[in-house]
Formats: C-alpha cells, structure tokens, sequence
C-alpha cells in the first residue's frame, strides 16, 4: 500500500485504552500463530492443548481465536482484555489495518469507533505503513 488518506499522512496520535471497542461486537476472525498460541497459553498458566480446545478453532486452515455468540472475543473478560500484554499480533496491529485504513471513509469509522486514536503518542507514517503491510501480509482483516 503506498497511499494513505490524507488524514494519515503526517502520522497520528494513537494509544491504546483497553475500551474493547476493537474485542466486542460484529463477529470477525482473529488469528493466532502457534508462537502466540503458545505465549498465550505460557501467560494464562495453561496447558497448550487444553487453551487450544477451549478457547481457539481452526477455520479454513488458520487457527482462530473462539468468539461468544454476541461476537465478543472469548479472552474480553470484564471490561478488558485478558491476555493484552500477549495479544495476537493482529490485534497488536489495531487499530492500522488495511480495512480500516484502505480510504478516509473506513478511517473516520474507524476514529469513530477507537477513543484511542487522537490520543497518546504521535505514531509515525512509517510505523503505520509497516502494520498495514504485516496485516496484508498475514492475510487481512476482516
């Protein structure tokens, strides 16, 4: 991707606030590699197999992080994300994901939903071009 909406172009002030804003709601599919799968069970004090089987699916091939039937990621536990320091890599990369930052549209949907965008330090053009070509990378948000 070599152009981002113009809004972008200078970089912006992003911080994560642990709203869950980006952990609730519209179903969508988070996915894991064994590496984070494995982080996560290390962080949660849990046996791999037993976090893979109850908290993770496979879907087309790629494991995935199991939803609620409200769409709310299974590891939002009250309020909060439980596992945050070891978030997903695609997770890590919210709220710079080439959906989110394809137009000026998605982005001001995107700046809607995210208090945490405005805020904090000023994360650069650069960094934000390099999470929207690791989330293309790794397959896309959807």
């Amino acid at each position: 991707m070599n152009s981002l909406p113009e809004s972008l172009r200078n970089g912006v002030r992003f911080q994560c606030t642990d709203c869950g804003a980006c952990c609730t709601g519209a179903p969508g599919r988070v996915r894991v590699s064994e590496a984070e799968l494995e982080a996560i069970s290390e962080f949660r004090n849990q046996p791999l197999e037993e976090l893979r089987s109850s908290m993770f699916r496979e879907v087309e091939g790629e494991l995935r992080v199991q939803e609620r039937d409200n769409g709310d990621c299974v590891f939002f536990v009250e309020g909060r994300c439980s596992i945050h320091p070891v978030k997903p890599t695609q997770c890590r990369l919210y709220p710079f994901w080439f959906q989110n930052v394809r137009n000026e549209a998605a982005w001001s949907r995107t700046c809607a939903e995210c208090p945490g965008i405005g805020e904090g330090p000023l994360v650069p053009v650069e960094e934000i071009l390099q999470a929207v070509e690791e989330d293309l990378e790794s397959g896309g948000t959807v």
